[in-house]
């Protein structure tokens, strides 16, 4: 059961105890993300994660690599749309120094101006080796295709020109409002108890800067459907076709994860069936869910040969249209209950998984529900409820279809849908 402490600055102590492990994870998470970024700072909060990695006024950029590589441990970080993590994970008796790293990182970066020079130019070679990368690319293109006046719409890393545009005052002044004791959690699962978890956090975060309070939630994003194509000179055609989903907070979350589970989630999913295992159209197809604080969308993908295109976007939206008028039978809804159960308890054996949830859930839901609690949210979703969430989500007009590749499939989302 997940423990929840304040520091005496209020950042936010979660603690997942886990004694018969001998590892622990701790994960530092700023309240900050690519949605929280105005237009004109596109890819801040991806350039100031790449930055806190290059040094404080008492470690160099290697000696921060270097004091956990000296302890087989790893130290790395991420940005997502709605939060940015820098982590750790080491063996139990190098948890002070893990949270010796991270504090130091995070509250004392140098975030010097001639290291910016270098790092921005890592930044958009990662741009443009995305770019080279279809599968990911029409990914954001869906979404800056479903939420295109929202930064829901916007890739994480930013263009070539906006982190180009990024000097160290606009780094240094969203960090320092950003990275607060009010907008941080730190994030520990593993063998770590709580009255030794509490005197670490303390001595390490507990003198972080306090700011003006949370920083505020951007508006709802509203949804556009239609059609979004980039030509590239590859092999294949990537396809994502999808709709509106829903929030991390909607009361239907449980019932639309079992709907993307039993449509797309795995080997035996109709999608996977219907498109590689019958029809051979493809070696991937999949649906998922993404959901943020302020709302979500529901998707597939797929990629397939210019000549079979057509083909396979017909099907795919076929699919959903089967997925609309039949809906899911309750024998399959109960299996994707299990699948699902059995798949997030299996996770929580990892210390790393386990950390991730505890930052992930406080910062967007101000609360960790137990295991058991999601158990038993998503045990007494109902077919009704599955129905429900179908014809809220997979409708008429709502269709947003993406491509990247060599042609257009030449038909519209209306068309489709």
């Amino acid at each position: 059961m997940a423990e929840k402490f304040i520091l005496s600055n209020g950042v936010r102590l979660l603690l997942e105890y886990m004694p018969h492990l001998r590892s622990v994870s701790a994960g530092v998470w700023a309240d900050t993300g690519s949605a929280r970024e105005t237009e004109a700072a596109w890819g801040v909060s991806h350039l100031l994660e790449h930055m806190l990695f290059k040094g404080t006024p008492t470690r160099t950029s290697l000696q921060l690599s270097a004091a956990m590589d000296d302890v087989g441990g790893v130290l790395n970080a991420f940005t997502s749309k709605e939060q940015t993590c820098y982590y750790t994970k080491a063996l139990d008796e190098d948890l002070e120094l893990s949270l010796d790293l991270l504090s130091d990182m995070y509250a004392r970066s140098l975030l010097d101006a001639n290291e910016l020079e270098r790092e921005r130019g890592v930044v958009i070679e990662e741009i443009n080796m995305y770019e080279d990368s279809p599968d990911e690319l029409v990914l954001d293109l869906f979404s800056s295709a479903i939420w295109p006046d929202h930064s829901y719409g916007r890739s994480i890393s930013g263009t070539v020109e906006s982190v180009s545009g990024l000097d160290r005052q606009t780094l240094y002044d969203y960090w320092l409002s950003r990275y607060t004791a009010e907008n941080t959690v730190l994030a520990l699962a593993g063998n770590v108890c709580p009255e030794r978890a509490k005197e670490l956090a303390e001595k390490y975060f507990g003198a972080l800067r306090q700011g003006d309070g949370p920083f505020p939630e951007p508006e709802a994003p509203a949804f556009s459907a239609g059609q979004a194509f980039i030509e590239k000179d590859i092999e294949q055609n990537h396809i994502c076709m999808g709709f509106p989903g829903v929030s991390l907070k909607d009361d239907d979350y449980y019932a639309a994860a079992i709907v993307s589970n039993l449509f797309g989630g795995s080997a035996s999913a109709r999608l996977f069936q219907e498109i590689r295992e019958k029809r051979g159209l493809a070696y991937s197809a999949f649906s998922h869910l993404d959901c943020f604080k302020l709302g979500g969308s529901f998707f597939a993908y797929a990629s397939t040969q210019p000549e079979k295109t057509n083909e396979l976007v017909q099907v795919m939206a076929d699919e959903f249209a089967r997925l609309a008028v039949e809906g899911l039978a309750a024998s399959d809804i109960e299996r994707s209950k299990r699948q699902l159960k059995g798949s997030m308890l299996l996770g929580l054996e990892s210390t790393s998984s386990t950390m991730n949830k505890l930052g992930k859930m406080e910062l967007a839901l101000g609360r960790v529900y137990s295991p058991e609690e999601t158990v038993e949210k998503l045990m007494a979703v109902t077919p009704d409820d599955v129905m429900r969430v179908i014809r809220r989500m997979v409708r008429p007009g709502a269709l947003v279809l993406a491509q990247v590749g060599p042609t257009d499939c030449g038909s519209t989302a209306q068309e489709l849908f």
